[in-house]
């Protein structure tokens, strides 16, 4: 992502945190816009990267998916460790746009990554695959840490 990219992508997200403080947008129906992108996203992308990251497990498959080919991210910003047989932890050390949005505005990032953002990505994971479970540790967030610790888990 170019530094005009990561301008336009902080602006969006002031945009809509303004809306939602303002009363024009409700946090649920932010929820909804954002998870719609990424659900449609998803669904158009999906066969392709599954067969692109067909030789990995189902929880590094959607890392892979999401945080590398949705969100961008390089993976030089991540490090993902497995923690057991079905689960891997990422260490998110990446350009984010909402934190960056709600540095600007005051916002607290553990309310807005909790409330919008991520419902948002466990619609993509099911998709992925419905046995699929992503979940972010909020004692290890940003501002207040140096990355976000974030989870995804097969359950069987």
């Amino acid at each position: 992502m170019n530094f005009e990219d990561k301008i336009n992508a902080i602006k969006e997200k002031v945009g809509q945190l303004k809306k939602v403080n303002n009363g024009i947008l409700s946090k649920d129906e932010l929820k909804e816009i954002i998870t719609k992108r990424r659900v449609d996203w998803i669904k158009e992308n999906l066969s392709e990267m599954l067969i692109k990251y067909g030789n990995l497990t189902p929880e590094e498959q959607a890392y892979k998916i999401i945080f590398l080919e949705h969100m961008k991210i390089n993976p030089m910003h991540s490090e993902i460790e497995r923690i057991s047989k079905n689960k891997i932890k990422i260490k998110s050390y990446n350009f984010c746009p909402y934190l960056e949005a709600c540095e600007i505005l005051g916002l607290e990032t553990k309310l807005i990554c909790k409330e919008i953002g991520e419902p948002a990505i466990q619609e993509m994971i099911k998709f992925i695959n419905p046995h699929l479970k992503f979940s972010r540790n909020y004692n290890h967030i940003r501002p207040y840490e140096k990355f976000c610790e974030e989870y995804i888990e097969f359950i069987e």
